[in-house]
């Protein structure tokens, strides 16, 4: 917004077209979901979703949500033997497959994971939510049928479907359209050089709104924004970084070749 007042107030600034969108739900992902690409109109956009000064990503995680139903059969504990089937201990049991050292807290550069999110239940009935992310498209396949094999297997050995696996796509890794043409990450690096800032350009262990406008037609790249600590109980943003975040989409729009 202050890089918009700025270009109002100064129309000296030559700039190409500029199109400006908020996206709503970000954190949760959903927000590009209804995002209306072909209306936006333009060649390429940014994402201003990044954190310390000169980050500049055109690479994310591949991201899935896995959701788990263990059904259970609960009897009196006294008499259990050859009878109950404990839901929570099958949630345990499904957990403690899958690869140990694939955590986030024991991951990172390009190292995917599983990462458990949420585990409720009684006896009779859980459920766990995991997250699955990786970068390569083969790794993050792989993840996804590992999980399933983890059920299926339980299953067998059950005799019964009492582990039920949904697996839902939520973005991929924009890399795979952007590096098509880098032309809008080669603006952004040169135009940060320009101003003194050193561009980081690193994967982003997560996800951005860009993840999905890239698929829809759009090559979206994220640049800095000045989080820190994201997702944190201290994250904060610096002022001074948003300064240079003005800095760099004025010179963007602006940028000449």
């Amino acid at each position: 917004m202050t890089a918009i007042e700025y270009l109002t107030a100064h129309p000296e600034i030559k700039h190409c077209e500029i199109r400006v969108g908020f996206g709503p739900d970000e954190e949760i992902g959903v927000g590009a979901n209804k995002f209306d690409a072909e209306d936006f109109d333009v060649d390429f956009a940014y994402t201003v979703d990044g954190g310390p000064l000169g980050e500049l990503q055109y690479e994310t995680f591949s991201a899935v949500a896995a959701e788990l139903h263990f059904q259970g059969r609960n009897v009196h504990p006294g008499t259990a033997k050859g009878q109950m089937v404990n839901a929570l201990q099958l949630a345990i049991d499904f957990h403690n497959q899958l690869p140990e050292n694939d955590r986030p807290e024991l991951t990172e550069g390009y190292q995917g994971f599983y990462h458990l999110m949420d585990v409720t239940g009684s006896v009779e009935e859980a459920r766990a939510s995991y997250i699955i992310r990786d970068f390569e498209k083969d790794a993050f396949e792989a993840r996804k049928a590992a999980m399933q094999s983890i059920a299926d297997k339980m299953n067998q050995e059950l005799g019964n479907d009492r582990v039920t696996l949904t697996l839902t796509d939520q973005y991929y890794n924009m890399k795979e359209v952007i590096e098509k043409d880098m032309t809008p990450v080669t603006i952004a690096k040169a135009v940060m050089e320009d101003l003194g800032i050193t561009p980081i350009i690193e994967p982003i262990r997560g996800g951005t709104d860009g993840s999905k406008i890239s698929f829809m037609g759009i090559p979206t790249p994220n640049i800095f924004a000045g989080g820190e600590n994201m997702h944190g109980r201290f994250e904060y943003v610096s002022l001074q970084t948003m300064e240079r975040a003005v800095d760099t989409i004025i010179g963007i729009v602006s940028y000449k070749d």
